[in-house]
């Protein structure tokens, strides 16, 4: 079990490092073709895309605790009748078999293991320090033999459920004192906990991707064989649709980065696409980012692709 969750915090350490890095390091315009005759590039939404992802990493979190999670521990004992030869004169006395049983959330078998010779039960107090140094109560059913104890389950009852533990002990101590009982079931079924981790990890799954989706996506078709620019605009992947232009590259006179002042702390650089009419299209603004701005040398670089792209022969 430990050596698991080792693992599964060095696979997210992995992940956050390699978001961190996509956030820092990646370029929010996203070149897909370059050719002599076509040029393609999209403008995404980097910050709600490592939001959304990470919210993800939330709902994988949980996934695995369903895996990984006891939701059901049932104990099962049984009295064994033993015939015992003292002096030729043969009794009867029996003896306690048990078998504490695991499940999986499906139902399936996850370990079994036998305890012979039960004698007793008792709830166990422990003690833990919490960051801010408050003492938390916490509560173990061990089952005891005459060789060993043993937890009733790997995870401890809180203070709020101690009332349950108690009652497990009870129900335990109630069959020893009774011969004649023959059986005895203990179930703890925590398969609600189970339905509650299903529910967080489709919940964040889904809100990670709506956050994603909900960035605007801008793709840019610079096309000479058909002497066309394409602009589409979209949200939510496109589902609901595109707001696409089309204009013609013998329209286009320049294209340049252009810084806009809205005050005295505020500046906002644009990509604008200058045509024969006079009309300034913008293309790339620095809210379409997500994060530091478009990047005032990304923009630049952009403007230097496209220029070359359109006075290449």
């Amino acid at each position: 079990m430990e050596n698991t969750n080792s693992l599964l915090n060095y696979v997210l350490f992995a992940i956050d490092l390699i978001l961190i890095c996509d956030l820092v390091r990646d370029k929010n315009i996203q070149i897909y073709e370059q050719t002599q005759n076509k040029l393609r590039f999209i403008v995404q939404p980097k910050l709600l895309r490592f939001i959304g992802f990470f919210i993800g990493q939330i709902g994988i979190i949980y996934l695995y605790a369903i895996f990984m999670f006891i939701p059901v521990t049932q104990l099962d004992c049984n009295h064994v009748l033993q015939n015992i030869d003292t002096s030729n004169i043969e009794q009867k006395s029996s003896k306690i078999i048990c078998q504490l049983i695991e499940f999986d959330f499906f139902g399936h078998q996850k370990s079994q293991k036998q305890i012979s010779g039960l004698i007793g039960s008792r709830l166990e107090k422990q003690t833990k320090t919490d960051r801010d140094g408050k003492i938390i109560y916490q509560y173990q059913v061990q089952l005891l033999t005459k060789t060993e104890s043993l937890p009733f389950r790997r995870t401890t009852y809180s203070d709020y459920f101690s009332e349950e533990a108690e009652l497990i002990v009870l129900k335990v101590k109630n069959f020893l004192a009774q011969p004649l009982e023959k059986t005895l079931v203990v179930k703890q079924d925590d398969t609600l906990v189970g339905y509650a981790a299903i529910g967080i990890t489709i919940f964040c799954l889904l809100l990670g991707l709506l956050i994603i989706a909900s960035g605007s996506f801008i793709d840019f078709n610079f096309d000479k064989e058909s002497n066309s620019l394409g602009i589409s605009r979209y949200k939510w992947f496109g589902i609901l649709g595109k707001v696409i232009l089309v204009y013609s590259l013998n329209e286009v006179v320049d294209i340049k980065v252009k810084s806009f002042n809205y005050g005295e702390d505020s500046t906002d650089t644009r990509v604008i696409l200058i045509l024969k009419s006079g009309e300034r299209v913008s293309l790339i603004g620095s809210y379409n980012s997500g994060f530091f701005n478009s990047g005032f040398q990304e923009q630049q670089e952009i403007v230097k692709t496209i220029k070359s792209f359109l006075t290449a022969n």
